[in-house]
């Protein structure tokens, strides 16, 4: 399968809602309500992952469409995010199908500034410092991107058991990336997943206008690291022409108001199949507006100890 996922993509559309001013940890009201079905169950995982989508000029949808609400609400928290969410810091557990080949699992520290702009220019570049904590082949690497500098490169250092203070510079969108991120660097960030997440709606509300191939469910009662959770989960049955996933799973802390897990699924091969994960990601010590500063981008910080 050859098909590429948008990590944490729909997931965004509950992190955030309503605003609130001189965050140092988010707290904020719920802003919106869904078109869901009850369920049950508690999930166990809950991370997205999809296709690096062009835009799409996806059609109104109808108001009883069940994704109407999810995606009136993402472009509410669309403008939100960017006026809230200047940087934020956590750790990330993640798991993709890359080539048809699930991965082990990678524990990577990231530290990521949003990019804001004034008066149509960018005032702060989207920068993303990713210090990885394992697999032992990883372990020791850091990975550093700042938009407009260093050439638009990717600077690594190599980490792992040979060479590992070993700096060098890489295509962020390279093969060398891709054989082990479905997510290239310059998309990650509250605000460019939201971007993409809406993309997303509008493309399967394009692809299902009636809805009759859509569910989405609203659990209230999920817990994710000890920590209370509201998750969302969007179930394509029926494989379509233009649908990217068969199930799609967000879990949102109930008090940060951010994406924490996401899982997403593609269609069993036959009827009665377990679906085959495509990628799994878990947010953990999420800290939002902890002022990063210009050195935690420096360059030099790859070749600290």
């Amino acid at each position: 399968m050859s098909r590429r996922w948008l990590c944490t993509g729909v997931a965004i559309l509950l992190m955030l809602s309503g605003p609130v001013s001189g965050l140092r940890c988010v707290r904020a009201q719920q802003a919106g309500t869904f078109a869901t079905a009850p369920a049950a169950a508690t999930p166990t995982s809950a991370t997205a992952v999809e296709a690096f989508l062009p835009a799409v000029p996806g059609p109104r949808p109808a108001l009883d469409h069940p994704l109407a609400a999810v995606l009136k609400f993402a472009h509410r928290e669309q403008a939100y995010l960017r006026q809230t969410v200047r940087d934020f810091t956590c750790r990330v557990t993640k798991r993709e199908r890359i080539d048809g080949e699930l991965q082990d699992y990678y524990y990577i520290d990231m530290r990521v500034r949003e990019q804001t702009s004034a008066g149509g220019r960018v005032t702060q570049p989207l920068s993303v410092l990713l210090e990885f904590l394992g697999p032992s082949d990883v372990e020791g690497r850091r990975a550093l991107f700042v938009a407009g500098q260093n050439d638009d490169r990717l600077l690594v250092r190599k980490g792992g058991r040979r060479f590992s203070h070993v700096v060098i510079d890489i295509d962020p969108f390279g093969s060398i990336v891709k054989r082990e991120s479905l997510m290239p660097i310059t998309e990650i960030g509250f605000s460019h997943l939201l971007d993409r997440t809406i993309r997303t709606l509008q493309q399967d509300i394009a692809a299902d206008p009636s809805g009759d191939n859509t569910i989405v469910e609203r659990i209230t009662t999920a817990t994710i690291n000890g920590r209370p959770c509201e998750m969302l989960r969007i179930t394509h049955p029926q494989r379509r022409d233009g649908l990217q996933f068969f199930s799609a799973s967000m879990s949102i802390d109930s008090e940060l108001h951010v994406p924490v897990r996401f899982d997403v699924y593609d269609w069993p091969e036959t009827p009665g199949q377990q679906p085959p994960l495509m990628a799994e990601f878990t947010y953990t010590n999420v800290t939002l507006n902890v002022d990063l500063d210009d050195a935690t981008f420096e360059p030099a910080i790859l070749r600290r100890p």
